[in-house]
């Protein structure tokens, strides 16, 4: 019997693990010959799309004769448990497998789509509808476990609360707000109609760092790739800023908030930051109209997600830094950065010195609250 003591809030569906026919077989008549497809180019097995060869940084696509080449790849000694042709990320069961290796219960999907840069607005539109009939397909296996997040077409808000709205009637809990591609910015008003669709609902909405769709990364001149790199975490601070001092969190107070793999030793400063405004600037808070500091509304509606942190470890000693209201742990699977399987030993550094249910909540019982999981039978729970 598996002890469960971990929920992963944050996780991967790359797309070289995508099947390789998911769009062909589903997309309508006229979207075919430019939606997405694997095809053969320089001896390797890549994804096409708008008549473009993508490969790059996410590697060739899994499901093709390359399959146990790219298995031995990225699961190393346990590839040799994977059957040929697995693609484990894109696999309900192999998900739920590999999940239990670890003791970790709860699973938050995110999609590799929300960086696809796609031409034609109507093809995007349908790249998307396909993938996200596909998330809900693979949620119903266990629902209480599995959360793949369904993509928002943010690039059109009305599409974005349509598409909410879908799936919603699917059973969904959760989707993915890609924050560099949205059409209007986080703290507009457009996008009050689907927050309230959220709190509506129960949708917990989720944003993972990275760029907007296709944009490259910078050159590796001087180090300029390695500095991007380095700061990628702190892209959370404006969007999580913006929720709080807009008064979106305040006009819907039930709405639950993740921002995905941004790490967490940084977080303190800005909820001390964001309230240290308010004192400094009385009259442009006053402005905001917001009842509390921000930094109360955030610690109530927001989660970050870090996987291997230990300066947050040593924040976390320190409870007037905040971390214990606003971190939920993620494993990042099957990423090589993540710590899946090897969890123990990581936590049991991260948390040294830190008390035992701050542990708990962080790792385990605030990802049940976030997405409103009942989680295993007690006598399957660590103790």
């Amino acid at each position: 019997m598996t002890i469960y003591k971990y929920n992963s809030a944050d996780n991967h569906i790359d797309q070289r693990w995508i099947p390789a026919n998911l769009w062909q077989d589903r997309v309508a008549e006229k979207f075919r010959a430019d939606a997405p497809k694997v095809i053969e180019k320089d001896g390797a097995h890549m994804w096409s799309w708008e008549g473009r060869v993508f490969g790059g940084r996410d590697g060739g696509a899994a499901d093709s004769p390359d399959n146990r080449k790219i298995l031995e790849k990225y699961y190393g000694a346990y590839a040799a448990d994977l059957p040929d042709g697995a693609l484990p990320p894109a696999d309900a069961e192999l998900i739920l497998k590999h999940m239990d290796m670890a003791g970790i219960w709860a699973y938050v999907g995110y999609a590799a789509v929300r960086k696809w840069e796609v031409g034609d607005l109507a093809l995007r539109h349908e790249i998307h509808r396909v993938y996200n009939d596909w998330m809900m397909e693979m949620n119903v296996v266990q629902p209480d476990r599995l959360l793949m997040l369904p993509i928002m077409p943010v690039f059109d808000p009305e599409a974005a609360l349509a598409e909410l709205e879908r799936m919603k009637k699917l059973g969904c809990k959760a989707v993915e707000l890609p924050v560099a591609d949205m059409a209007k910015e986080i703290w507009e008003e457009v996008w009050d109609p689907f927050w309230s669709a959220c709190e509506d609902g129960n949708v917990t909405v989720c944003s993972h760092i990275g760029d907007r769709a296709g944009a490259p990364y910078p050159e590796t001149e001087r180090g300029v790739r390695m500095a991007y790199f380095s700061c990628v975490p702190f892209s959370a601070a404006k969007p999580i800023s913006q929720l709080a001092y807009s008064g979106t969190l305040m006009r819907h107070p039930k709405l639950k908030y993740t921002y995905g793999e941004c790490r967490a030793g940084w977080a303190p400063m800005l909820l001390y930051w964001m309230d240290r405004q308010a004192e400094e600037r009385p009259g442009l808070f006053a402005d905001t109209g917001l009842k509390e500091k921000p930094s109360e509304y955030v610690k109530r509606q927001v989660t970050i997600t870090f996987e291997e942190d230990y300066v947050a470890g040593m924040l976390l000693q320190h409870p007037e830094s905040g971390l214990a209201d606003i971190l939920m742990w993620g494993a990042d699977y099957p990423h090589e950065q993540g710590i899946w399987p090897r969890v123990d030993d990581v936590m049991d550094r991260i948390f040294e010195g830190v008390d035992a249910q701050t542990r708990r909540t962080i790792v385990f019982d605030r990802c049940l609250e976030m997405f409103r999981l009942n989680g295993p039978e007690p006598s399957q729970m660590a103790a």
